[in-house]
């Protein structure tokens, strides 16, 4: 009679609900009926004897007899097992031939004439046993590289399986990623760089300004950007915000259709630049500047007060990353408890803007506001505990003018306001500030919140 047979263990566990886990512990020290394939870590069991050990009852007869018919069987893999001498008696009787008594006798010494003869077979045998085994050893040498050198390849684009369109139009081709953006376009590689982190990435150009290159990536206002330049045949590496650019000359070796090697190296206050295994040199980084951050690739040059963001487009490939970071220090603030807020109430605003303000507190970024944007009034309760605090504000110039003003009132008194020119009309009182660019002022402020 044919019956079910559960295979494995999870089929197992899944009918008398419990977990694998515990289906093996109950095996070992309760007596689980289960079978084993022979020379395999295979197991089976029928739902009729578990049924019955479940509820206490004598295991029924026949679970020998269909243990070893079942184990008779060969897998659908095409294993091979160990079949019981017996299971094979008895299926040579039932198909009527006679099954072969073993015979305790010594087998018959070969003729004399006939030993060097079988000895010299035995010698080919062995030989082309070996010869077989050797074959094999390469064949498996070789799949086994193979298998190595994918999983090295797939770490060398890693970017493409996890990697994210941020903006832009991306599409695989070539063995890498093709971008495509009217002014900006980012392809988020899902990894991490911070000092002591170097990537790699060869690019083909399509012949516009800063056509592609690699972006160390904060957020839409913070970021650090290498890029060729093929109609300059330079490579330009942009911090923002300081909006600051520095150039250097590759030669004809960057143009457009070129392929280009463009390898970005962090340290902790520098990014060394190399162009087709050679150093350009380093750009010092401030401690304003993006130094960590998520590595994207991006296309398109961004525009600014003097010039129009332009399209660009890029073919990325071969891209590696050394000494990836598993995370990144907190550059902004987070809530606390409720319980360790001030009660007194403190709101920040910031207004008169040009170009850009960041405010931090205790060293992390607060809030921040661009060209004419306005910040507040914002009440920055929830990221103070009791106790002293520091506010600093940097203002970032990167065309002609300055103007800025900040205030922090606390239970609606001004406890900090200064304030610098007018955006819309009067740069007067800022004139120093308007002939330099990058971060041009730094206000700090102490207070004390109870």
């Amino acid at each position: 009679m044919h019956r079910i047979r559960l295979d494995g263990w999870k089929a197992i566990a899944t009918h008398i609900n419990r977990s694998t886990r515990q289906c093996q512990r109950l095996a070992q020290s309760s007596g689980l009926p289960i079978h084993r394939i022979p020379s395999s870590r295979a197991v089976f069991a029928f739902p009729d004897e578990l049924d019955a050990w479940l509820a206490g009852r004598p295991i029924p007869d026949t679970a020998t007899s269909d243990a070893d018919g079942e184990t008779a069987r060969l897998t659908r893999s095409g294993r091979h097992v160990m079949i019981p001498v017996a299971t094979l008696e008895a299926v040579t009787h039932e198909h009527g031939t006679p099954s072969p008594v073993p015979s305790t006798q010594p087998p018959p010494s070969p003729p004399e004439g006939q030993t060097d003869h079988a000895r010299n077979r035995l010698i080919t045998k062995r030989y082309f046993t070996l010869k077989n085994l050797g074959v094999t050893g390469a064949l498996a040498f070789v799949v086994v590289l193979a298998l190595v050198w994918g999983i090295h390849f797939r770490h060398q684009t890693a970017w493409r399986a996890p990697g994210v369109p941020l903006s832009g139009v991306w599409t695989a081709a070539n063995g890498g990623m093709f971008g495509k953006a009217q002014s900006v376009g980012r392809f988020s590689t899902g990894c991490l760089a911070g000092p002591g982190t170097s990537a790699t990435v060869t690019l083909r150009s399509g012949g516009t300004r800063w056509s592609g290159g690699v972006e160390i990536f904060d957020d839409d206002l913070h970021w650090t950007f290498a890029a060729i330049s093929p109609r300059q045949h330079e490579i330009d590496v942009q911090r923002f915000p300081a909006g600051t650019v520095t150039t250097f000359f590759a030669g004809p070796s960057v143009a457009a259709g070129k392929k280009a090697r463009l390898t970005l190296t962090l340290t902790k206050h520098a990014l060394e630049i190399h162009c087709n295994g050679q150093k350009l040199g380093d750009v010092h980084l401030d401690p304003w500047d993006t130094s960590s951050g998520r590595l994207v690739l991006r296309v398109g040059f961004p525009g600014d007060e003097l010039d129009e963001a332009t399209g660009g487009s890029c073919l990325f490939t071969s891209f590696h990353v050394s000494n990836p970071r598993k995370a990144l220090p907190p550059t902004t603030v987070s809530e606390v408890p409720r319980a360790q807020r001030p009660t007194a109430t403190y709101t920040l605003t910031a207004d008169n803007i040009d170009d850009q303000i960041d405010v931090l507190l205790d060293g992390r970024r607060l809030a921040t506001a661009g060209y004419r944007e306005k910040i507040g009034p914002l009440e920055i309760n929830p990221f103070l505990t009791r106790g002293k605090h520091t506010l600093t504000m940097r203002l970032f110039n990167r065309k002609w003018s300055a103007a800025y003003g900040i205030r922090l009132q606390e239970n609606g008194t001004d406890i900090w306001n200064q304030r610098c020119g007018n955006v819309r009309s009067n740069h007067a009182a800022c004139e120093a500030l308007k002939t330099r660019l990058g971060m041009v002022k730094q206000l700090k402020f102490t207070f004390v919140a109870h």
